[in-house]
């Protein structure tokens, strides 16, 4: 499947994280069109209709949508289960399949690449696109083919994200950026000189309180080629 550019004034159904510190040209491109964007980070600098779900559970966001779209298709497949995983209601669901029927485009995020289902992903996309007939665009409007296989497979389980979860981004500085939430499981407050393991990384940082950040995510500017969304170690320097 051919990968699009997108066109100023499509209405597009997105799954993106935080698209305006990734690619602020097509943030600004969105402001001419009707969006809604399904994403556990709410974006206040993209111009969408906001949906709420789990981390990287768009895998069952995506075959919840399919699956009340295209019954006979996905008929093993249990709505209430993947609803139940995901907190994404079967009614958010209903109107994001009515929102369908005047959007243009479905843009995902350059992240779902490293996601561990995004074979899946990327199934569920292209038969979503060709029921609503609808372009397919990646967050970095890269213009390539996207291999699709014949069926989907078996959902892969969901990780769980509980506790103190980061995730990567492109900030311009080096401190942890955090919100009231998580800085109260992390037990750290503003200025605190931390260190902070990421997968098999460690860095010394500064907490910054941002009281604009929602949730327990806390965002940090560090090279990585995994999946956007790690559990983290989080200890204050004395």
């Amino acid at each position: 499947m051919k990968l699009a550019k997108y066109q100023e004034g499509l209405n597009a159904l997105c799954f993106v994280d935080l698209l305006s510190l990734k690619n602020l040209s097509l943030c600004a491109k969105l402001n001419k069109s009707k969006n809604y964007n399904i994403s556990c980070l709410e974006d206040k600098n993209l111009k969408a209709s906001f949906y709420k779900c789990e981390i990287a559970s768009v895998s069952f966001v995506l075959a919840l949508l399919c699956k009340m779209s295209l019954e006979s298709e996905f008929n093993e497949l249990d709505e209430g289960y993947l609803s139940a995983e995901s907190c994404f209601g079967e009614e958010e669901a209903l109107e994001i399949l009515e929102f369908l029927k005047e959007a243009k485009c479905i843009i995902f995020d350059e992240n779902l690449y490293q996601h561990k289902d995004f074979e899946n992903i990327k199934y569920f996309l292209e038969r979503l696109c060709h029921k609503f007939d609808l372009l397919l665009i990646c967050s970095n409007e890269n213009e390539e083919n996207l291999q699709i296989q014949n069926s989907f497979g078996e959902l892969l389980e969901l990780d769980n994200f509980d506790g103190t979860i980061i995730m990567q981004a492109p900030l311009g500085d080096k401190n942890l950026h955090c919100s009231s939430s998580f800085a109260l499981i992390a037990k750290v407050k503003e200025g605190d000189k931390i260190t902070l393991k990421i997968n098999n990384q460690e860095f010394t940082t500064m907490i910054k309180i941002d009281h604009e950040l929602k949730g327990t995510v806390a965002l940090f500017d560090y090279e990585g080629t995994d999946f956007a969304f790690s559990k983290a170690q989080v200890k204050v320097i004395k």
